[in-house]
């Protein structure tokens, strides 16, 4: 989460405070599934207990397990499709109809914003990131929130035109992030997240 750039297109999108953006991204997370569109997304090769996918150029790594607990581990699969379709969009710069299945609210609105920054500078997300200590911090019967720390530190971004890349800013490559979790037809979807971004002392848990 973010999944495109998250820092760098919300900065460009206007709806990150400038003090965060500095001069360069910092992105949320994906997720999983291969078959959204084998051409692009496909599993990557897990090390040990993390998980991960590819999008073109770009592989999210989910270094946390899924939770022991059945009702946490479906809210962190809700999350992980969400993210992977969050990242498909910030590929494809398309926002299609699978991805407002799991991704709603401000959520959505975020993203769409996302999406046409990166399309109108020519970015993909490209590199590596990692999501770790991923956790549900608050569940109830409709509503959850899950908690997670992004490395961004092999991240970048392409621009497809020219294959320039750009690497995030060693000050914002560790951002901690919140994710707000909605019940969306039997299954769990997004709808707000908020980043914290050094130096805020809420992203001192994900520093190296």
């Amino acid at each position: 989460m973010i999944p495109s750039g998250a820092v760098l297109a919300l900065c460009l999108s206007g709806l990150l405070a400038v003090s965060a953006c500095g001069s360069g991204p910092a992105r949320p997370a994906s997720t999983a599934a291969a078959s959204h569109s084998p051409d692009t997304i496909a599993p990557a090769a897990p090390g040990g207990s993390a998980e991960s996918v590819r999008a073109g150029p770009y592989t999210q790594v989910f270094a946390t397990p899924l939770p022991a607990n059945p009702a946490q581990a479906k809210v962190i699969a809700g999350f992980r499709e969400a993210m992977t379709l969050w990242d498909w969009s910030d590929y494809t710069w398309h926002v299609g109809t699978p991805v407002r299945a799991y991704v709603t609210g401000q959520a959505l609105t975020n993203l769409i914003a996302a999406v046409a920054a990166g399309r109108a500078h020519h970015l993909v997300p490209a590199g590596t990131e990692r999501l770790f200590l991923t956790h549900v911090s608050g569940i109830t019967g409709s509503t959850a929130t899950v908690t997670t720390c992004d490395d961004g530190s092999k991240l970048k971004e392409e621009n497809r035109q020219t294959g320039a890349t750009y690497p995030i800013p060693l000050g914002q490559a560790y951002i901690f992030e919140t994710w707000h979790m909605v019940k969306l037809s039997g299954h769990w979807g997004v709808t707000a997240f908020s980043l914290a971004v050094p130096p805020s002392p809420h992203a001192a848990p994900c520093q190296p």
